[in-house]
């Protein structure tokens, strides 16, 4: 990574864990507010419990009270007040169950900012010393946080490069014999980047990694994919041949016969052309 744009990008990811902080730090004090009114909510509860208590301390008393009322005409003075301390008590009731409900909230987005806080140092470390594979990793759990188009510029850009590292990889492996490990880096290569400018040239050798590997059927759908693609003449002609004998290997013979032909007709005086040749005259009197 070019000197300057690393520390544009380190200065982004500065400016995010600030903001990642702020918003923790603003959990914190909604937390403690929450708290203390919580706490003045279940203060005014016991102190109406407390009253209601002391107004029916005695059941005696009460029943004096209630029949002096009656004849009084004030009973529905009485009565009304009842219903406003009761009504009063389980608005109180209510507000703190709320509040109860926002703390539990609260404590979990507070857990939530303090591992995204966590993730965004990680993530700058890994920007730092330039592990871009581990960085791609770790930037897929950053996502829920609203994050600026240069860091995703950063990442697709880093998704690209780490692909074209793994299909680089799996080239070296080929020509080293390592078919298997060169099959593992094409496939890792494409979970990077499906759709790369050397795509066809990365289906044409997985193609032939499967081949070796014996793997016929996906050896022909990867050769077949790669014919969808522009290719040097030599690298043509040999998809072609390896797409009829990967067919030929499967007892597909009819398909294969067909393809043998079309190899024939387009690649005239090719090192293969005498086997493919003899292949095709056997499967046509079969």
């Amino acid at each position: 990574m070019h000197p300057d744009h690393t520390d544009v990008i380190l200065e982004e990811l500065a400016r995010l864990r600030e903001e990642v902080v702020n918003t923790r730090n603003v959990s914190i004090k909604t937390d403690n507010l929450i708290k203390n009114l919580s706490s003045e909510v279940k203060e005014i509860t016991q102190k109406q419990r407390q009253l209601e208590r002391k107004s029916f301390f005695n059941s005696v008393v009460a029943y004096i009270i209630f029949t002096v009322l009656i004849f009084t005409g004030l009973y529905l003075t009485f009565d009304a007040r009842l219903e406003k301390h009761q009504a009063d008590q389980a608005l109180f009731e209510k507000k703190e169950a709320a509040y109860k409900n926002e703390l539990t909230q609260l404590k979990s987005d507070l857990g939530r900012w303090q591992q995204i806080e966590r993730e965004l140092l990680e993530f700058e470390r890994l920007v730092r010393e330039g592990n871009k594979e581990q960085a791609v990793a770790k930037f897929a759990s950053l996502r829920r946080v609203r994050f600026s188009g240069l860091l995703e510029d950063l990442i697709v850009r880093f998704k690209a490069e780490v692909a074209k590292e793994k299909y680089e990889a799996g080239l070296e492996l080929f020509e080293q014999g390592a078919f298997n490990k060169a099959d593992e880096a094409f496939l890792k290569s494409l979970e990077y980047s499906a759709e790369p400018e050397y795509l066809g040239n990365l289906l044409y050798h997985q193609g032939m990694a499967a081949l070796r590997i014996k793997d016929f059927p996906r050896a022909a759908e990867l050769l077949r994919q790669s014919l969808g693609f522009k290719h040097p003449r030599t690298v043509l002609s040999d998809a072609r041949y390896h797409l009829a004998y990967a067919h030929d290997r499967m007892g597909e013979k009819r398909t294969a016969r067909d393809l043998y032909q079309n190899f024939l007709e387009r690649h005239d005086g090719h090192p293969f052309e005498r086997r493919a040749r003899q292949r095709y005259k056997q499967l046509r009197g079969q």
